[in-house]
């Protein structure tokens, strides 16, 4: 994928807007959403309506022309203080504004009455941050004579706060703003629909304060794509603050001095760099600079140190990390950052797209159709790997109880090892793995058909024998047909010891899991917490070569006709082990029970 990119996370923004829109929403303030951080994308401002926002707002009236052209259905708000020569345009292509300047809102009201429409306005309160307002000694005689001019409708007032001269909203600010309203209502005998507070930097004020005053709606935009409360840029909690990644690419790796070796001038941008003696380091070079985002407002993903910046350049000391000439570097990104990285012609804006459970489901199905029709002509080399018993083991592990008698939880010789570093792993998270299963039996994996088909045929009574099998085979496999009869298949879970718990996987009470098609490893309705959980368990085993199963996110294999499909192999290595297959030697692991073909 092309580079300097940023890739933008709709279900992300969608996530953070629900998440907002509720938390705000629980007193009573509803969110207008700021475009002019992410210039109007139309698929950003989509799934920000698609998310319950009624009002988009922006500084540009070009971008709230190119929302319109996309179809965007939303009232939008121009949130800049009109210029008054686009007083027309304010009138044909937006259907409110804020503003501050009484000769603006004349004219705005010429062109209202000349064009028969009727145009809402948010007049704007000087509160301390020295930005657009007017100075509460002038507002009464302002919207005296506001409430006279025709074509306009005094929707409410607001202040903005935080933003020019970092003036804090704070609950003095808000009940001045309220008492003002009240105020204002009581003296021309109107009623104020919009009372707008401010912006994202009102979270700290909302989350303190028990009162909202009169204050009913906030203007949001950091909060929303960002994650973070802009007055200390701390992450809020519940929300995602990597919805837009910045990804830049290595063009130059080489190791060279930390210091420049001559006279030190100013650089290309009028300042005078200062260096750290480092002694040699490995300087990497990426094709992005400042001609194309705010630098400054950049945090690398990996361990690496920005050095400094051109303007088509950036440099970073990649310290020990495993680049190479052709990697991508990966940012996330402060505000400012974000406006210009989005303004940018030069970074290209890769959209990554939710798709519904529905979507999701039938895409993963017909994976599963293709992955079983290849891993029934996939041939099989057997290389004769003796089975072992995890339950003979050192590995800190937890083994779920079978249905089968003696169960040993064998795994071929390899399967073993990667197990054993995986529990070794969670050993340092203060976690434990869960092994469900391992080696099957064609009795063992009939056992576990029967019971799944008597559970159906209960739960389902009016069902036919066949509609019952076809459920039962979403996630049970024949007893000739399941790859746990190779040795190279594993079961697992994990469980907490700090929570002292199973950790919740989305579709399991505990070590019970209740297959549905949440059971599919990435279904985009579990919850945050499941998605999460999911990730970690899966990377253990994906970082050990392993392939996670299609529609059972515990599900792993390795080395069988499963996995060679996935990993695109040649051959499998490991075949089916009988159960009539006998124990034979116990090689260099004397205390361990191996089983030969």
């Amino acid at each position: 994928m092309s580079t300097p990119r940023i890739d933008i996370n709709l279900r992300k923004i969608a996530h953070n807007t629900k998440v907002l829109s509720s938390l705000f929403g629980s007193k009573g303030i509803d969110i207008i959403v700021v475009t002019k951080g992410v210039c109007a994308h139309p698929h950003i401002a989509n799934i920000l309506v698609k998310s319950g926002v009624k009002i988009l707002a922006d500084s540009r009236i070009a971008n709230i022309k190119k929302m319109q052209k996309a179809n965007v259905k939303a009232t939008f708000l121009l949130i800049r203080t009109p210029m008054i020569s686009q007083a027309e345009s304010v009138v044909l292509d937006t259907d409110m504004s804020l503003n501050s300047e009484l000769s603006v809102i004349k004219k705005i009201s010429e062109f209202a009455i000349l064009h028969g429409k009727i145009h809402k306005i948010i007049i704007m309160i000087e509160l301390g941050d020295l930005r657009e307002g007017i100075m509460p000694s002038q507002l009464e005689n302002t919207i005296k004579k506001v409430l006279t001019l025709k074509g306009i409708k005094l929707e409410g007032i607001g202040t903005n706060l935080a933003c020019f001269s970092g003036v804090k909203p704070t609950a003095e600010k808000m009940n001045i703003l309220s008492a003002i309203a009240t105020s204002i209502e009581k003296k021309f005998h109107i009623k104020l629909s919009i009372i707008s507070g401010g912006n994202s930097a009102n979270y700290n004020w909302f989350k303190t304060t028990k009162d909202v005053g009169r204050i009913t709606n906030l203007r949001l935009g950091e909060s929303i794509f960002l994650g973070n409360e802009p007055l200390t840029r701390k992450p809020i909690p519940k929300l995602y603050q990597d919805a837009f990644m910045l990804v830049a690419e290595v063009i130059e790796l080489k190791n060279k001095s930390s210091v420049p070796n001559g006279e030190i001038g100013l650089d290309a941008f009028g300042n005078k760099p200062k260096f750290k003696d480092q002694g040699m380091i490995r300087r990497a070079i990426l094709a992005m600079g400042v001609q194309d985002v705010m630098v400054t407002g950049l945090t690398p993903k990996l361990d690496i140190e920005i050095l400094g910046a051109g303007g088509d350049h950036i440099i970073i000391n990649a310290k020990k990390e495993d680049l190479k000439v052709g990697s991508d570097v990966s940012f996330t990104l402060k505000y400012g950052a974000l406006v210009t990285a989005m303004n940018s012609s030069y970074i290209s804006k890769n959209i990554i797209t939710p798709i519904s459970a529905k979507e999701y489901c039938a895409i993963i199905e017909e994976k599963d159709r293709l992955h079983k029709k290849n891993t029934a002509i996939m041939p099989i080399k057997e290389d004769y790997t003796p089975l072992i018993s995890l339950q003979d083991s050192d590995f800190n592990l937890i083994f779920e109880k079978s249905i089968q008698k003696n169960y040993r939880y064998l795994v071929r010789k390899e399967v073993y090892k990667k197990i054993g570093r995986i529990s070794k792993l969670l050993d340092a998270q203060g976690k434990k793995l869960i092994i469900r299963s391992a080696w099957r039996s064609f009795e063992h994996q009939q056992k576990l058909w029967d019971q799944k088909t008597s559970f159906m045929k209960k739960k389902y009574p009016k069902k036919t024998a066949e509609e019952i099998n076809e459920i039962v085979s979403m996630f049970i496999a024949p007893k000739r047909q399941s790859t746990h009869s190779t040795g190279g298949a594993v079961d697992a879970l994990i469980y907490d010891l700090r929570k002292k718990c199973v950790m919740d996987f989305g579709t399991n009470n505990g070590l019970h899991i209740d297959l549905n098609k949440k059971c599919y490893p990435k279904h985009p309705d579990i919850n945050e917490e499941a998605k999460k959980n999911r990730k970690l368990l899966i990377k253990l085993f994906e970082d050990e070569g392993f392939v996670c199963d299609h529609k059972e996110y515990w599900h792993f294999d390795y080395g069988n006709i499963g996995w060679a499909v996935e990993k695109n192999k040649e051959y499998a290595n490991y075949g089916i082990l009988k159960a009539s297959y006998v124990q034979s030697t116990t090689l260099n692991h004397p205390d361990k029970v191996f089983y030969y073909l």
